[in-house]
Parts: structure tokens; sequence; C-alpha cells
């Protein structure tokens, strides 16, 4: 898909983006959609040190939802560990999540609050937002490793949203944007460093976890809700 295609596609959600999304993100400039065009992901700056990424994903929008959402992610992200508080695959989810650091730093952990965007999905943009909320932090030490839970520090901030918008079938426009901060000894200027190098891996990793999702979500598979709530066939039929 060339830069004036692309270009063309995000024309026609821009209005219910900004309108509706919960993280609307900046429009892509021309430099960004070049670089999409090409195959790679355009990065884009954005306040308070957050960064925005827009990439095109080899997958349905369907597919990448039930990826980005599914309850198993950790499987292949091996720095991260990942228990469900409440909710379950595509639903609204809370989860705990640490992530391991590389030494001398204490690896991070939190509550993560995942939210779906309705309203948004009228237009055909599926969001997928979240942000950290550590009221239950305390709670799921019981449900995790309570050596790791005790050697872990809290993580202050970390919020952003995934949006898909679909191409054709097997191509999917995804955007995605995120503002950490990992506290303690380390500068929020690193983490968003940190955050931006790893864009390319994310959007890589995503892709590979597709391939384990779409075996999972055939035949007999449980139905999950699209953000509209109706449930997406499995995949297959």
């Amino acid at each position: 898909m060339d830069a004036a295609a692309l270009s063309a596609l995000w024309l026609s959600v821009a209005g219910p983006v900004s309108r509706d999304a919960r993280v609307p993100p900046p429009p892509p400039t021309t430099a960004v959609l070049a670089e999409v065009a090409k195959g790679k992901v355009g990065r884009v700056a954005l306040p308070e040190k957050g960064v925005a990424a827009y990439g095109i994903l080899p997958a349905s929008r369907e597919l990448l939802w039930l990826s980005l959402t599914d309850d198993h992610l950790d499987d292949d992200v091996a720095e991260l560990t990942e228990v469900i508080l409440h909710g379950h695959w595509a639903s609204p989810k809370t989860m705990y999540q640490r992530i391991d650091l590389p030494w001398p730093f204490a690896d991070r952990h939190y509550v993560l609050v995942s939210e779906n965007n309705a309203k948004l999905a009228g237009a055909g943009v599926w969001e997928r937002a979240w942000h950290v909320d550590n009221t239950e932090l305390v709670a799921a030490r019981t449900q995790t490793d309570a050596v790791g839970f005790d050697a872990s520090e809290p993580l202050p901030m970390n919020r952003g949203a995934w949006l898909l918008v679909p191409i054709d079938a097997d191509h999917t426009l995804g955007v995605y944007q995120a503002w950490t901060d990992l506290g303690g000894a380390i500068p929020a200027e690193a983490a968003q460093t940190w955050a931006r190098a790893s864009l390319d891996d994310l959007y890589a990793s995503l892709t590979k976890h597709t391939v384990a999702v779409a075996a999972r979500y055939g035949a007999g598979c449980a139905p999950q809700p699209a953000p509209d709530g109706v449930a997406i066939p499995c995949l297959g039929r």
C-alpha cells in the first residue's frame, strides 16, 4: 500500500478517531506514511514524553484484536509475568504484570486495566486502551510469585492504546501509543528511549503471536467480543 493510499485510508477514519477515541493519536505526517509504505514502523514523539507508532500488520483486524488482547501474551514475551485478576481475553480486563529489568534495576510491577471502545467501533476502528491502577496491587501478591513480587517496585505510570484500522482481509494499519514512567532511579527519559527503540520488536512480536492465536481460535473456539460487543466468529469458518 503506497503513501497516498494510506493517507486516504487515514482521512476516511480521522473524524471518528479524533472525536471518539479514548486516546486520539496525532494524524500521521507525510514522512511517517512514507516509512509505513516501505514496510517500516513510523514513529511520532508525543507530548509528556509519549510515543506513537504506525505500521502495517500482515493480519486481519479480527485476528490482531484477538492477539493483542490474548490472555497468553506473556508466552511470547520472556520479560513479562502476567496474572489475570478480572475479565477474560477480549473483554475488558484487569491484570497484574511484572517486567524483568536488567541488573542493577529492580523489576517493576503494576496492575493494568484495559478497556474497549464500543463507540469508535461503529466507524470500523477497533481500540483497546489501558492504564495503570495499582489499587489492587497489594492484593495481587497472593496470585503470583511472592519472592518476585516483594523484590519489585511499583510502576507509577503506563497508559496508551492500540488502534486497528482494516486495510483488507489480510492487512491492518496498527497505531500504537504509550506513555511510561518506570519510576525509581530510572529517569523518565530513559524509559521513553527504551520504549521508542523497542517498537520494531513490538510489531514483530504481535505478528508472530497471531500464529498461535489463529490456531487456538479455530473451529470450536470460545467466541470473543469485538469492541462493539458482537462475537467474532471462529476463524476458518
